[in-house]
């Protein structure tokens, strides 16, 4: 029998799909049923280039997992990424105070729908709005502000936006397969949730998920996220500059970086010789570990480099931050958690997904460490809705049941006049932490 607290996730990424179905037990920890991982041709750099090829990888990903879960998907929480996403810090007074009064759950909803209406950007959707702190009467840093006495609150969030288009592209795509979308979460959000530790959090310590063609970097300070970017640099790189290098195809390079590539290559074997299949030329092409290695290096250290520079931001300075944590496909490039370390000048360590029961072997493994997260975030986070079972997907004007995800939480905090303003703040509900 079907349960109703089935949840399924979807991390659409550029070189794969992963659809993982979950369950809450009764003690709160959380079941893998099923696991389906599919070839992805669709997307690039995080963004749908090919619609027909990411709809196609997405019905053969949910299949595989419906198949070894025993049950069909109806919905699922949907993983976003691309340079577009952005984030920013906002500081909003909590109206509605008149003297001294008790903090409730309603003050909170208040909170999110101001740090909401602060946040929201014309033309961008408003994704996440997270609480970092409040501060009532003056006392600064609480963080759960329930129960407390104040005659005055604000509220310190974390809001993340992304382009309209390309997130509609990648929901049309997935909802073509017959599939719809209870919630777009952030894949460095998820990421965290799937690996970070609350001692990681608390210290201070930057997160990079270094997928297929993109790298996910989120920042978390003092127990809560304070910056979210994307660079348009992933795996995808690495394995091309090998292509172009050599004249090879995309799927011989890849064979050459997992087997023989390092970004760090050891002095003892660095003159060894293997044979890569060039094109236009008969025999393999004669080359060295030293060769494929430099230009792995050199990736690995601009990527680093990048990813520092993106991360000088004026609500980072003074930040202490001495801890790095890498996930995704793209670390386990031999040597890449030395570069790491050596541009980083700090603790660094390789995670793989964690918190989840049932995963199979195969899959814990630092690449699954989003899809497991989307999976992780939704169930902590999202309002109770089971997303299998044999109920039939409606279609209402294109979109399916589920479909508008957390922008539709977000529909009406989007300012649309300063009239609208007030009673907006009275009926919207956000989504956040």
């Amino acid at each position: 029998m079907i349960q109703d607290d089935y949840r399924a996730a979807i991390d659409v990424g550029t070189t794969k799909v992963c659809t993982i179905l979950g369950k809450k037990r009764p003690d709160g920890s959380i079941e893998i049923a099923g696991v389906g991982v599919a070839p992805c041709s669709g997307l690039k750099r995080g963004l749908v280039a090919d619609p027909e090829a990411t709809t196609s990888a997405v019905m053969a990903s949910v299949g595989a997992a419906s198949k070894a879960a025993g049950m069909p998907i109806r919905q699922a929480y949907l993983g976003l990424t691309g340079s577009h996403v952005e984030s920013r810090n906002v500081w909003s007074k909590v109206d509605g105070f008149s003297g001294v009064t008790v903090v409730t759950q309603e003050d909170v909803r208040r909170a999110l729908a101001v740090a909401s209406e602060d946040a929201a950007v014309e033309g961008r959707d408003l994704l996440h709005v997270i609480p970092r702190s409040y501060a009532l009467d003056g006392i600064y840093g609480v963080r759960n502000p329930l129960g407390m006495h104040a005659a005055e609150m604000y509220v310190q969030a974390h809001a993340i936006l992304g382009d309209r288009h390309p997130i509609e592209s990648l929901q049309a795509a997935v909802r073509a397969a017959g599939i719809g979308i209870s919630g777009l979460i952030v894949e460095p959000v998820a990421a965290a949730e799937a690996v970070l530790t609350d001692a990681e959090r608390e210290e201070g310590v930057i997160l990079a998920d270094i997928g297929g063609g993109t790298t996910d970097v989120a920042v978390f300070y003092e127990g809560s996220i304070v910056h979210t970017t994307v660079l348009p640099i992933g795996g995808y790189q690495f394995t091309n500059d090998i292509a172009i290098s050599f004249n090879a195809t995309y799927e011989e390079s890849e064979r050459i970086k997992l087997r023989f590539a390092s970004a760090v290559p050891d002095a003892r074997t660095a003159s060894e010789e293997f044979g890569i299949d060039s094109q236009g030329m008969d025999d393999p092409l004669i080359i060295t570990r030293r060769e494929i290695g430099q230009l792995m290096s050199e990736r690995a250290t601009e990527l680093m480099r990048l990813m520092m520079k993106k991360l000088d931001e004026p609500h980072l300075n003074g930040l202490r931050i001495s801890q790095m944590v890498l996930t995704g496909g793209g670390v386990k490039l031999d040597g890449f958690q030395a570069i790491a370390r050596y541009i980083f000048q700090g603790h660094v360590r390789t995670a793989s997904p964690r918190g989840a029961e049932g995963l199979p072997v195969e899959r814990q493994d630092p690449q699954f460490s989003a899809s497991v997260g989307l999976l992780l975030w939704g169930m902590r986070n999202l309002p109770r809705e089971s997303h299998a079972g044999r109920k039939a997907i409606t279609r209402t004007g294109g979109r399916s049941n589920g479909g508008g995800g957390l922008r539709a939480s977000f529909r009406g905090l989007l300012p649309r006049s300063k009239a609208t303003k007030a009673a907006k703040r009275e009926s919207a509900t956000p989504v956040g932490v």
